[in-house]
């Protein structure tokens, strides 16, 4: 009995030896639409890989240089960021989606009749400020009307774009599908809401790491497809990786739950089901690369294809949520 505790114990300690640390950068401040990474974290996923996983949260220009700097491996952001930084020579690669499209919309008070894209001439439209896929997607859906940035006015109102709309400040602001809209609609603020996926077609936020990171393919496997599982749980259980975000997440409301049910519409296509979760279309990435240097905002004779990769992912996991509790 004594030997086999023994043995016990020097497998377990081998066991701890070999779990390896990953830093990983999440947007801004903790939110439930992270809620499969918390919950990949408070359900043993990672640590069934031999992955200890801990999170920092901060804006993308803050996470950017600390990824840069090897002191983060994988960040959770937008796929434009990564096109835009590797042209300048930074070794970025977006190697997981976990949205399958752009989550930006624009949205207005219903009296205002702006439902389609051509209802915009002539608008006031709010915008955090031009940048980011925010401005890249007002950019698609003006060029799809046939409209020039000069047939409307663009107000830079940082992330105020809720309480621009609620003073009537702008007609109709950009924020996003799971998050303005949710907010406004639950205080019984009638909306308007045209998602910008349709027009930018560029891949979503999704998992993010530099070369050198990447060159451990065997710690790029195992967190990769740790998040998959992590996501398969989060669309198979919702309610489950909603109290596992509660862990992380101080005085998560109840009010939330309905974020985290629009953010899983994102997580599957038609490109997921033939696939598998969390990989990401090439023709997106062609469509979003295609788009930046056409507005120039990016410069680069990097084909589309330098900017990503779908070769650490599991193929064929899939989750059928029509089935889903």
């Amino acid at each position: 009995m004594r030997k086999l505790v023994v043995v016990l114990a020097v497998l377990l300690s081998l066991g701890l030896a070999q779990t390896q640390k990953v830093r990983v950068g999440l947007g801004y401040l903790p939110d439930v639409q992270f809620a499969p990474f918390y919950a990949g974290v408070v359900e043993g996923i990672y640590a069934r890989r031999g992955l200890d996983v801990e999170f920092q949260h901060g804006f993308s220009s803050e996470l950017y240089p600390l990824l840069a700097q090897g002191r983060l491996d994988f960040v959770v952001a937008d796929a434009e960021d990564v096109m835009a930084l590797r042209a300048q020579g930074t070794p970025l690669k977006y190697v997981l989606a976990l949205y399958q499209s752009v989550p930006n919309a624009l949205f207005s008070r219903a009296e205002k009749n702006i439902t389609s894209v051509r209802d915009l001439k002539g608008k006031t439209i709010g915008i955090p400020g031009l940048f980011g896929t925010s401005y890249t997607s007002l950019q698609a859906m003006l060029r799809a009307a046939g409209l020039r940035e000069s047939d409307v006015k663009i107000e830079q109102i940082g992330f105020t774009q809720a309480e621009a709309i609620v003073t009537g400040r702008v007609d109709v602001a950009m924020g996003f599908i799971n998050n303005e809209p949710i907010v406004l609609e639950a205080r019984g603020i009638k909306l308007n809401v045209i998602p910008a996926g349709p027009y930018n077609r560029s891949p979503g936020v999704g998992v993010i790491s530099t070369d050198r990171v990447l060159e451990n393919a065997d710690l790029a496997r195992r967190f990769v497809q740790a998040t998959q599982e992590a996501m398969a749980l989060t669309l198979r259980e919702p309610r489950k990786a909603f109290e596992a975000s509660k862990k992380y997440v101080q005085t998560l409301g109840e009010d939330r739950f309905r974020v985290l049910e629009v953010s899983l519409r994102l997580y599957q296509s038609p490109y997921t089901r033939q696939n598998g979760l969390g990989f990401s279309n090439p023709q997106g990435w062609q469509s979003g690369l295609s788009l930046l240097k056409q507005t120039g905002r990016v410069k680069t004779d990097l084909p589309f294809t330098a900017f990503f990769t779908n070769e650490f992912l599991q193929p064929g996991l899939q989750v059928n949520t029509s089935a889903a509790k």
